[in-house]
């Protein structure tokens, strides 16, 4: 039996093994992207998506400054 199972006995370990798998081991996470995987702005083009260093230059320069 595996660790999630052993912590909760009962009606929710069913659940709690579940959240357990899905977020600590990351079961949903851990799979590999193919060649024919596919960018995820090519699939939603309607989207316009933000770079994180879009983020970073809204909060560093220096009009955005408090101090």
């Amino acid at each position: 039996m595996d660790f999630a199972g052993q912590v909760v006995v009962g009606r929710r370990s069913f659940e709690i093994r579940h959240l357990y798998h899905m977020f600590y081991e990351g079961a949903l996470t851990n799979f590999e992207i193919r060649e024919e995987g596919e960018e995820a702005s090519k699939l939603y083009p309607e989207v316009k998506y933000t770079r994180m260093d879009e983020y970073f230059k809204l909060y560093t320069s220096e009009q955005n400054k408090v101090f």
